[in-house]
């Protein structure tokens, strides 16, 4: 219980519901899961662009990769051939 000396600060809240329908709050929820489906069709289309050009990055990498170890080869091939002097 309150003391009566405390009973003054007291917060009583009171929420009107008044003109709230069943149908209002249908509505305004099958708008809000419109909206987030078409963001979970967003978001998915994001992380596909995301996925193949992660893929594609892989792909310069491991051409980037192979060319680097043929000129390796191609240029321990030129000093071996190369005469010592």
């Amino acid at each position: 219980m309150i003391p009566e000396a405390l009973k003054q600060y007291e917060i009583k809240d009171s929420v009107t519901v008044e003109g709230i329908t069943n149908e209002y709050v249908w509505y305004h929820a099958k708008i809000l899961s419109a909206k987030m489906s078409q963001w979970d069709n967003d978001f998915q289309k994001l992380v596909k662009v995301m996925e193949d050009r992660h893929q594609e990055h892989l792909r310069m990498l491991e051409d980037a990769l192979q060319e680097n170890r043929i000129l390796r080869i191609r240029l321990k091939e030129k000093t071996d051939a190369s005469p010592k002097g």
